[in-house]
């Protein structure tokens, strides 16, 4: 087997090891953790993404989700792959949703393609999910993931995941 092959199979090992150890004890939400982290790497996957962003599709909800930081996630998998966390993470000091969202979609844009690449990958795991399960999603999250949506298709992101999240907003349920 050739070594990038192992290589990547190593680095995504250690950060499937790590999701689990950075869930450990934490109470999850439904479509959260560990599943839904290894959806959003294969779907960026699939989207053509290399390594790196798979990693940091893995790691995306970590440092919202658990008491690891970027920091930790930097230690652990290095500046490129904590920067792209950090900008997929929700800055909890915003109070209001509408603005806290907002401020995550324009930080996601200013820092990329392979990163909106990620927050497309995680809407379309989510409403997966969602569909899957029967569940249920709020007005107002659909309306941030149809804002992302647009914000993906004018930055040139990638067009199977924009295709798969428009589509899957046509068939999910509202709450």
């Amino acid at each position: 087997m050739p070594t990038q092959v192992l290589e990547h199979d190593a680095c995504r090992a250690a950060a499937i090891q790590y999701v689990i150890d950075a869930y450990d004890g934490v109470r999850g939400r439904p479509g959260k953790g560990l599943p839904h982290a290894q959806a959003a790497a294969d779907l960026v996957r699939a989207a053509g993404h290399g390594e790196v962003v798979q990693v940091a599709a893995m790691l995306h909800d970590v440092v919202e989700d658990t008491p690891r930081t970027v920091d930790d996630v930097a230690q652990a998998f290095g500046p490129r792959v904590a920067s792209m966390v950090d900008a997929l993470t929700e800055d909890s000091t915003i109070k209001h949703y509408a603005q806290r969202k907002r401020n995550l979609r324009s930080r996601a844009a200013a820092a990329g393609t392979e990163v909106l690449d990620i927050s497309l990958a995680d809407k379309v795991a989510s409403l997966r999910h969602a569909v899957l399960t029967g569940d249920k999603v709020s007005a107002r999250k659909l309306a941030h993931y149809r804002a992302t949506l647009q914000i993906g298709l004018a930055a040139g992101a990638s067009d199977m995941l924009c295709e798969q999240l428009e589509d899957l907003l046509t068939v999910v349920s509202v709450r």
